[in-house]
């Protein structure tokens, strides 16, 4: 019983997730109502003091439904001007909490989704997809060419033209440095590869004018399939053998984990190409 009262005079909300609180309405109702109940508390003590000591100017009664009117007035106005105030607060604390989560899980530099968000996209996931990893061509020869603006403008452009291939439907995201990532889903094999041999194509279409020189690169591709039966260690493991197999295969190319050699050797691949990526 005491239990269910405290709950019932309880004011807390929760701000992270009104689901798990009150909302607004029930807030508002509560604040109402103990509001109230405070004042008539107050005006019936304050009413008796003075009838006790013969200073009420108006019969007992009389004086005690003006303070019931009074409070319900009163006390009516005052919550309900708190809870617009509180509900204005609460509002933007949940504006503001929603931003901060969305920029949690967003890479700065590109717009795209960051590595946090991607793990949990990937665990979602559990057939029917396909899972790319892109890595831009030379891209330590154009910083070092021309500066880490330029490299970040080139990052830039990829990321978007790579985003504008897949849209929202699929997870794109930006693993960290020249690399990128993306969760193709749905559809069969084939048209993710198509899906991901346009992307390959837009990027390396791009022109990007940096202080009056006309940068251009391209991408290499690994891709693997992601399956029940494999983990997420061993989906990334085998599209990056894909990917430095692309690397070493002249670059600017798409390569599917069904073109993997089945030798020990490929494992060597990564080390040779990775000063040369």
């Amino acid at each position: 019983m005491a239990e269910r009262l405290r709950k019932f005079v309880s004011l807390e909300m929760s701000l992270s997730n009104p689901g798990e609180g009150q909302n607004l309405r029930t807030f508002a109702t509560k604040m109402v109502f103990i509001s109230i109940i405070l004042s008539l508390l107050v005006s019936c003590t304050v009413i008796a003091v003075a009838a006790f000591f013969h200073l009420l100017p108006l019969p007992l009664l009389e004086a005690l439904a003006y303070s019931v009117v009074m409070a319900w007035i009163v006390g009516g106005i005052v919550t309900g001007m708190l809870c617009g105030v509180i509900g204005s607060a609460i509002r933007k604390l949940h504006a503001s909490h929603a931003e901060f989560e969305r920029l949690s899980r967003t890479d700065t530099l590109s717009g795209l989704a960051n590595r946090r968000a991607f793990n949990q996209s990937f665990d979602e996931v559990e057939q029917d997809a396909s899972l790319a990893i892109f890595d831009l061509d030379r891209f330590k020869r154009i910083n070092d060419s021309f500066g880490h603006a330029a490299g970040d403008i080139v990052i830039k452009r990829a990321a978007a033209a790579i985003e504008d291939v897949f849209g929202d439907f699929h997870c794109v995201a930006r693993l960290g440095g020249e690399e990128f990532a993306v969760i193709v889903r749905g559809g069969l094999r084939k048209d993710r590869l198509t899906l991901i041999e346009l992307a390959r194509i837009r990027v390396a279409c791009l022109t990007i004018n940096f202080q009056g020189t006309q940068l251009q690169t391209t991408v290499s591709v690994g891709v693997a399939d992601i399956g029940p039966s494999r983990s997420k260690h061993d989906t990334f493991a085998v599209a990056d053998k894909a990917l430095y197999l692309a690397k070493s295969s002249g670059r600017n190319r798409v390569c599917h984990e069904e073109e993997l050699p089945v030798t020990p050797a490929l494992d060597n691949l990564k080390s040779a190409f990775m000063v040369a990526s």
